[in-house]
C-alpha cells in the first residue's frame, strides 16, 4: 500500500485509499460519488481501490457546477469541473472506531477487509441479504463500517443491541434510526406496516450487528420486512456477528437459502501480520520482522483487537520511558499487562523481564 498516493482526474486531485501503488502503473478512473473514484489498473481491470477527493481550495466567488458523468473514463487532467456535496449527508454511516481509540492508527487493506468492502457492495446492489461471521476481535463491525464509509453507501440503519433484543426492540431501534415522528404504534402488526411502507421508500442498508444475539425469532422478522420489499426498494441487509449468528441462520433453511453472501472472518496469518501490523501503526513500521513475530507468537496472534491493545501498552512504555522506537523488552512488558498468562506461550529461553 501507498499511502498518500495521489491521481489526478478532471482537475481534481484524489488521495488514494487501500490501493496497492506500483511506479507507472496506467490506471482507470470510474466515479463512484462527488467525492471520491474507485480506480482500476488499465490493463487488467483489477480494481486497486478507492480514491477521495481532496478538499478544494476554493476563490471567495467560486460556484460548483455540475456532477459528472459515471462512465468509465481514462485518467485525464483536462477538466476543472467541481461537483455538488452528497445529498442525506447526516445519513451516511459514520467513521469506525479503532480499539481503545489508538492514535495514529490506520485501516490497512487486509483481505478480509478487501473482500467485505466487495460483498457489501455486490449486497446492496443485490438489494439481498448476506451474513459477514466470525470471533470476536477480528474486525468484523470495523470492516463493514469501513466498507460502508468507502463505497458511500447512504441511509445505512446501524442495529446494535447490549443483550438478545426481541422482534419488539428491533421495531423500537427501526422506528429511532428511521426518525418516525410521533408515538410508535401499540400493535405489532400496525408497528410492522408502519415500518415496511417507510422502508420502502428509499433505498436502506440495514446492519444488523452482534448478530450473534438474535434469536430465530429476531431473524425471521429481519427476514419478513426484507421479502415484502420490492426491487430496488428492499432494504439491504447485512448480518454482522459471531458464530452463533452463523450457526442459527444456516440451521434454518427458510433464512440459509435468503443468504446471498457468507463470509467468514479469521484470524490473519504469520504472513499477513508481517505485510499488514507495520501499515496498521507507525510504532512497527520501523520494527524488525523478528519482533513482530515474537509478538504475533506470544499471544497478538492474528487478530486486530489484541494487536491494537498491545500498541497502546507499548506506546504508554515508550513514553514512560523515554523511548522512541519499540523492542524486545517493551514488547514483552505490553504482552505481559494486555494478556492473561494462559494466552501466552513463553519462549523456554525467555527471561522473566
Amino acid at each position: 500500500m501507498i499511502r498518500g498516493q495521489e491521481v489526478r482526474w478532471r482537475g481534481r486531485p484524489y488521495t488514494a485509499a487501500w490501493m496497492t501503488g506500483y511506479a507507472q502503473r496506467t490506471v482507470r478512473i470510474h466515479p463512484r460519488d462527488p467525492d471520491s473514484v474507485d480506480v482500476y489498473d488499465a490493463a487488467t481491470g483489477q480494481p486497486l481501490g478507492t480514491a477521495h477527493a481532496r478538499p478544494p481550495h476554493l476563490a471567495p466567488d467560486h460556484t460548483h457546477t455540475a456532477r459528472t458523468s459515471s462512465k468509465d473514463t481514462d485518467v485525464t487532467d483536462t477538466d476543472t469541473t467541481q461537483t455538488t456535496p452528497r445529498p442525506d449527508q447526516d445519513e451516511v454511516v459514520g467513521e469506525p472506531d479503532f480499539y481503545l481509540n489508538l492514535a495514529d492508527a490506520r485501516i490497512v487493506a487486509t483481505e478480509a477487509l478487501l473482500e467485505a468492502s466487495e460483498n457489501i457492495a455486490d449486497t446492496i446492489e443485490a438489494r439481498a441479504m448476506s451474513c459477514i461471521y466470525g470471533d470476536a476481535g477480528l474486525g468484523k463491525t470495523f470492516s463493514v463500517l469501513a466498507a460502508l464509509k468507502e463505497i458511500s453507501a447512504e441511509r445505512v440503519l446501524l442495529l446494535q443491541f447490549r443483550s438478545r433484543p426481541t422482534p419488539r426492540d428491533i421495531r423500537q431501534e427501526l422506528f429511532t434510526e428511521l426518525r418516525l415522528e410521533g408515538e410508535p404504534p401499540s400493535h405489532p402488526s400496525e408497528f410492522d406496516r408502519l415500518l415496511k411502507r417507510t422502508l420502502a421508500r428509499k433505498p436502506y442498508v440495514l446492519v444488523c450487528d452482534e448478530a450473534q444475539q438474535f434469536s430465530r425469532e429476531c431473524f425471521e422478522f429481519v427476514r419478513h420486512l426484507w421479502d415484502t420489499g420490492k426491487g430496488k426498494n428492499r432494504p439491504a441487509v447485512l448480518f454482522v456477528g459471531g458464530e452463533e449468528a452463523y450457526k442459527t441462520l444456516y440451521s434454518e433453511p427458510a433464512l440459509a437459502s435468503r443468504i446471498y453472501i457468507w463470509q467468514e472472518f479469521a484470524p490473519m496469518e504469520a504472513d499477513e501480520v508481517q505485510r499488514n501490523i507495520p501499515l496498521f501503526h507507525p510504532v512497527w513500521a520501523s520494527a524488525s520482522p523478528e519482533l513482530i513475530d515474537y509478538v504475533y507468537e506470544e499471544g497478538a496472534g492474528g487478530t486486530f483487537r489484541v494487536w491494537s491493545k498491545i500498541t497502546y501498552h507499548v506506546l504508554e512504555g515508550m513514553k514512560r520511558r523515554g523511548l522512541e522506537q519499540v523492542d524486545e523488552s517493551i514488547a514483552r512488558w505490553a504482552i505481559r499487562r494486555a494478556l492473561p498468562h494462559r494466552r501466552r506461550s513463553r519462549r523456554p529461553q525467555q527471561d522473566a523481564g
